[in-house]
């Protein structure tokens, strides 16, 4: 087991880093959700982006940190104790774990302690976890306080989770196209009909099929071709295919784009989605991702993305 001093190290560069990318983010920006739009066979898909600084939460949280050790620290050092602490807490001592939370400093960092506490918390006691979201004072963390909580309860209460989007406000899309792809990973076929049920807008049902590819082809890529050959043809079917291509390609990389004829006709919307991915580890081979698509419309959406990051289309 590693030592605590060098945990904390890792854990404040690691605060520091998203920190940083946060401070950018809030200078002006209006508090409401920024929709990006990904085109995929001519219509946009809905992808709200997460907050900025949110980290998976995973478990019960690192079972090595004391309330005597976090007080014995100082500066940012102290405020990634005390969250750790909150989150070792959080299943079991919920007003121990808010008590953790509140002995942050930054003010930014305990909306998300606060929200993680609540995730984590929400096999425990789902009412009473779902009492601490509306406590969080800033919208974003609000409601991500409700994601959180519907991608905790996917295993035990699929259903459940996915009817907590409806509360998710400002990541209400994210919410049902994460937890979403969360069910289908577990039962295809439940996913499929709550996709089927045509809720929302146009964006938020093609991006209900997204999820799916992508939930499954991060862990069965001939499962996620298989859930995809189920989906309507036409859009649905093609944003499956992009989903498909995207998380396929977080394991295999570019490599995944041979592999995309496994779709059949929308083989070039999994290309699309193996690019949009790679772009961000190495865009001299996701612009040779893009060569290979065959689609003109596809192909052109694929070069722009990839030199520029600028997403365009219109709603279909």
């Amino acid at each position: 087991m590693l030592p605590v001093p060098f945990a904390l190290l890792y854990l404040v560069c690691l605060g520091l880093s998203l920190g940083a990318v946060e401070a950018m983010r809030d200078g002006g920006v209006p508090e409401r959700a920024t929709e990006i739009s990904e085109p995929v066979a001519g219509v946009t898909v809905a992808m709200p982006p997460r907050p900025d600084g949110v980290r998976p939460v995973r478990g019960e949280g690192d079972q090595r940190f004391s309330e005597k050790g976090c007080r014995a620290l100082t500066g940012t050092f102290r405020d990634i104790c005390f969250h750790q602490l909150a989150r070792q807490r959080a299943a079991t001592d919920l007003e121990g774990a808010r008590q953790a939370c509140g002995e942050i400093e930054r003010r930014r960092t305990i909306h998300e302690c606060t929200a993680d506490v609540a995730e984590l918390h929400a096999r425990t006691d789902l009412r009473v976890a779902l009492a601490v979201c509306p406590e969080i004072p800033r919208k974003k963390w609000r409601d991500q306080c409700v994601f959180g909580i519907a991608l905790a309860m996917v295993e035990p209460a699929p259903a459940a989770a996915f009817s907590l989007c409806d509360s998710a406000g400002m990541w209400r899309d994210f919410c049902r196209h994460d937890v979403n792809g969360e069910i289908a990973v577990r039962d295809v076929a439940h996913a499929m009909s709550n996709c089927a049920a045509e809720e929302g807008n146009h964006l938020t049902r093609v991006s209900c099929w997204h999820g799916i590819g992508k939930y499954i082809a991060r862990v069965d890529v001939r499962r996620a071709v298989s859930a995809c050959r189920q989906v309507p043809a036409g859009l649905y079917r093609e944003n499956c295919a992009h989903g498909l291509g995207w998380g396929a390609a977080e394991s295999r990389g570019v490599a995944m784009a041979d592999q995309c004829h496994a779709v059949g006709e929308v083989a070039d919307s999994c290309r699309l989605g193996v690019a949009y991915n790679h772009r961000r580890f190495d865009i001299d081979a996701a612009l040779d991702v893009c060569t290979g698509i065959r689609r003109s419309d596809l192909q052109r959406q694929c070069f722009t993305f990839v030199r520029t990051g600028v997403l365009r289309g219109s709603p279909g």
